[in-house]
């Protein structure tokens, strides 16, 4: 049984190498994106609970191309959505400040979601073809390692550029690079696309995708309930984070620059660490250790500064446990033939509950912050009912 990543062969340890390359430029390009974005639409005149409603149509806008994506996935296109992937996101950050209006943030924000969901069932496949699951939470813990390595330097530097360059600017150049990356990284993972096998796509395949979503074992209501309550908990006030730290707040951009930062570095801290923990404790005792840090976190943010940054600490490392865990959790409760699939049936769940959440949550805020994040809290200690139900086999 393979216990090294050093035992894979020469083709595959390219492509992790690509991958750890994407994700590093994807870690940039996410954090511009979730830290100028609010800002830049304050700047123009918008103000936290518009985000809200911004997140929430643009949520309900990407919910039918999900299960498209998972089907992709799962007949071999990997690659092509991973790319699909790095635009979205590029178009996310230049879009709107070529037009600047209603609709195109609209248009932009559902593009920057697209991002991610295209880019996890994507990641998951080609990372399940050539892991072995005894080692995959380490692996998964190596990506966030990266991912938080550019998320932790990029808004400390950004925070302090805004003033100079303007978020504009910044937004366009950040699109650019992150579009460079995508490309180089799409030609690297295309010269070995042979690793993975290719079924044709048909108009019957497109239609076949939104049956398949749903036919799945029972044992898999238990993951869909959990991401149901936990996507609702986060997303009543996490997309407006940044934007109630201006807003509500009053912090500087460098300010809400730094706490941007403690979050990444918390991140990349815990990261390998809630690899190995997942490794050992299993995937489900690991998110119940999420949610519970979680909770913890999100009651501080409304600590006074500088010691809302205590906030900061303790959601990167609830962060750092859920996407080591969850991953895979995922990635083993199916098999990598199906992995497409569920992903993309949890991920529909995910962004079923985020449709009005951003919209509540900023609804709340303008009432008082603090019952947004006492009920955020709330829903995450009660996610973790269905997560105690849920039985998976593993290797």
């Amino acid at each position: 049984m393979m216990r090294s990543l050093k035992e894979l062969g020469s083709e595959k340890k390219t492509t992790l190498l690509s991958l750890y390359i994407y994700t590093f430029i994807r870690g940039a390009g996410r954090a511009s994106y979730m830290f100028l974005y609010p800002l830049f639409l304050i700047s123009i005149g918008y103000s936290t609970k518009d985000l809200g409603s911004i997140a929430t149509i643009a949520s309900a806008l990407i919910i039918l191309i999900l299960p498209i994506v998972g089907h992709l996935v799962d007949l071999g296109w990997a690659i092509e959505v991973l790319f699909l992937s790095g635009l979205s996101m590029s178009l996310a950050l230049i879009l709107p400040v070529v037009y600047p209006s209603f609709y195109s943030l609209v248009i932009s924000y559902a593009l920057n979601m697209l991002s991610l969901y295209l880019w996890s069932p994507s990641r998951n496949k080609i990372i399940g073809t050539i892991i072995p699951q005894i080692l995959l939470g380490r692996v998964y813990s190596l990506f966030v390692i990266l991912f938080n390595s550019s998320r932790t330097v990029t808004p400390f530097i950004l925070g302090r550029l805004t003033e100079t360059i303007g978020y504009g600017y910044l937004m366009i150049w950040m699109g650019i690079f992150s579009l460079a990356g995508t490309i180089i990284v799409y030609v690297i993972l295309i010269l070995r696309q042979n690793m993975f096998s290719r079924t044709s796509i048909g108009r019957a395949d497109i239609i076949n995708s939104y049956k398949v979503m749903f036919m799945f074992d029972k044992s898999v209501i238990t993951i869909v309930l959990f991401a149901l309550i936990d996507s609702f908990a986060w997303r009543l006030w996490f997309p407006l984070l940044n934007a109630y730290l201006k807003e509500y707040r009053g912090l500087a951009d460098p300010i809400i620059g730094d706490y941007n930062t403690v979050i990444g570095l918390s991140m990349l801290v815990t990261s390998y660490f809630a690899g190995v923990i997942t490794d050992k404790i299993k995937p489900v005792k690991s998110l119940i250790t999420y949610e519970l840090i979680g909770a913890a976190g999100i009651l501080l943010i409304n600590l006074p500064y500088p010691y809302i940054h205590l906030s900061a600490l303790l959601i990167g490392f609830s962060i750092a446990f859920w996407v080591s865990a969850y991953n895979t959790l995922v990635t083993i409760m199916y098999g990598i033939e199906k992995i497409g699939r569920l992903r993309v049936l949890t991920d529909s769940a995910r962004n079923i509950s985020s449709i009005p959440a951003p919209q509540i949550g900023g609804y709340l805020m303008s009432i008082d912050p603090l019952i947004t994040f006492i009920m955020s809290a709330l829903l995450m200690l009660i996610a973790i009912m269905p997560l105690r139900k849920i039985r998976v086999k593993t290797s």
